[in-house]
C-alpha cells in the first residue's frame, strides 16, 4: 500500500488507502471534464480532461483547442503511482483553489504550442445525477456517478500560432463534470464482443442563462421512450431555495444536411415539471466544437483512455476542420458543441453532446453517414404550446 496525504483526512470510505478503491476492476476511474466556450465569437472552444484510473496505475490529462477550422489535441499520460494524490500530468495541472467554487486549470510550454493558464468559477450550485448502472453479459459494466457545474472563466490562453487570447468571464462560459466509478475500457484481445447499447439517442447537455441552469443526460431507445434520464436544474450559489424538480425531457431537434458528421443546427428542447409546468429552450448551434476523439474518446491512433503508457508520455496533433474527407473520423466519438440557449427574453450558452444511432427512428439526418440504414430526412411536427412555469 501507498500512503499519500489525503490519507491524513477523514475521508476513507473502505479500510484501504487513498491510493486504492474498493474493486480490483481495471475499469474503475476518476474524471475531470472542462469545456470553455468564447460565447461572443462562438468560434473558439477549449475542453480539457483529467483521469486517475487506480488499478491501472495511470493519471492522464488531455486538451483539445478548437478555432478557426483547426483543432489542436495534446495527450498526456503518466504513472499513478508514487504521486497518486497530485492533480499533474507533465506540463498539466489542476488546482482546487476553493471545492466546489474555483478551480484553476494550466499547460505549459510544450511542443504542441498550446498552453493556457485559465480558472473555472462556478456560478450556480453542482447538479448530481442519479446513479448509472448497466449490465452486460451479467457483468456491471457501468457503475458510476457525476455531478455538472456551470460557470465563467478568466485567465489567458496561447494558441499554437502564437496568439494570446484574454479570457475575461463577460465572454467566456464554461461547464464541467466530475465522475468516478467503473465504465468499460476499450475492448481488449481475448475479451467476448460487446454488446450494442439500448439507446439509440444520446443527448448530453449542461447549459445556463442568467438566472438559472439546467443540465440533462438523456439516453432513448426510440423517440419518447427514455433508458436513462437524469435532469435538473441548478441553485444559484449559497442558495437554500427549493429548486423545480424535472420529471421528462421533449426534444424537437434540426441537423445539418449531408453533413460529413452528424451536426446539430438548433431545435427546441421542453423541461416538464413536477406539477406539470413545463419550460422551453430554443437552442442555436453555433460554429465552436471541439471533437472529443482528440482527447482519446473511443482511441485516436493507438492512444486509448486508461491505458498504461508508460512512466510518462505525452502527444499532440492538429486537425484541419475543413477536411470534409476525414471529419467523420475526428467526430464519430462525439463533441462539444456549442449553443445559443433562449428562454423567454433571457439568452444564455452551453454545450451540447450528441449521438444518433441507426434504428432511433427519427433524426435520420443525425444518423453516421453512409449507412443504409439511415431515415430520410424527415421533420416532425413541433411541440404543442408550452405551460408556463409557475
Amino acid at each position: 500500500m501507498f500512503l499519500s496525504p489525503a490519507d491524513e483526512y477523514f475521508t476513507h470510505q473502505t479500510a484501504l488507502t487513498h491510493a486504492m478503491v474498493a474493486t480490483s476492476d481495471p475499469s474503475w476511474r476518476e474524471r475531470y471534464w472542462v469545456s470553455f466556450q468564447d460565447t461572443e465569437t462562438g468560434d473558439t472552444v477549449l475542453t480539457l480532461g483529467l483521469g486517475r484510473y487506480p488499478n491501472q496505475d495511470v493519471m492522464e490529462a488531455f486538451a483539445c483547442f478548437s478555432s478557426g477550422g483547426e483543432q489542436t489535441n495534446v495527450r498526456l499520460s503518466r504513472s499513478l503511482l508514487p504521486q497518486s494524490h497530485e492533480m499533474t500530468v507533465g506540463d498539466f495541472a489542476c488546482e482546487i483553489v476553493e471545492p466546489m467554487r474555483t478551480l484553476r486549470f494550466t499547460l505549459g510550454d510544450n511542443d504542441s504550442g498550446l498552453s493556457f493558464d485559465i480558472t473555472f468559477a462556478a456560478t450556480f450550485e453542482p447538479i448530481l445525477e442519479g446513479r448509472f448502472f448497466q449490465i452486460s453479459r451479467a457483468r456491471a459494466t457501468y457503475d458510476a456517478i457525476r455531478y455538472v457545474q456551470h460557470g465563467r472563466a478568466s485567465g489567458w490562453i496561447r494558441t499554437p500560432s502564437g496568439e494570446s487570447i484574454e479570457v475575461t468571464p463577460e465572454r467566456w462560459w464554461c461547464e464541467r463534470d466530475h465522475s468516478w466509478g467503473t465504465r468499460p475500457l476499450p475492448r481488449a484481445e481475448g475479451q467476448p464482443p460487446g454488446e450494442r447499447p439500448e439507446w439509440k439517442m444520446l443527448l448530453f447537455a449542461p447549459l445556463q442563462l442568467p438566472d438559472f441552469a439546467v443540465h440533462l443526460y438523456l439516453q432513448e431507445s426510440e423517440p419518447g421512450r427514455p433508458v436513462y434520464l437524469s435532469a435538473g436544474i441548478a441553485a444559484g450559489l449559497d442558495s437554500d431555495g427549493e429548486v423545480p424538480v424535472i420529471v421528462g425531457v421533449d426534444h424537437d431537434l434540426e441537423w445539418e444536411k449531408d453533413a460529413a458528421a452528424p451536426t446539430l443546427v438548433g431545435g427546441q428542447v421542453r423541461l416538464t415539471l413536477h406539477g406539470g409546468e413545463t419550460i422551453d429552450l430554443q437552442l442555436t448551434a453555433r460554429p465552436a466544437r471541439a471533437h472529443l476523439r482528440g482527447g482519446g474518446y473511443e482511441g485516436w491512433n493507438g492512444w486509448k483512455q486508461g491505458n498504461w503508457r508508460g512512466e510518462l508520455t505525452a502527444e499532440h496533433d492538429t486537425w484541419d476542420l475543413r477536411d470534409r474527407s476525414n471529419f467523420y473520423r475526428y467526430a464519430k466519438a462525439g463533441s462539444d458543441h456549442l449553443v445559443e440557449v433562449r428562454h423567454n427574453d433571457s439568452v444564455g450558452y452551453g454545450i451540447v453532446e450528441y449521438m444518433v444511432l441507426p434504428g432511433y427512428g427519427r433524426y435520420g439526418e443525425a444518423l453516421p453517414p453512409n449507412r443504409p440504414e439511415a431515415l430520410p430526412p424527415s421533420r416532425p411536427e413541433a411541440l404543442p404550446p408550452a405551460r408556463p412555469k409557475a
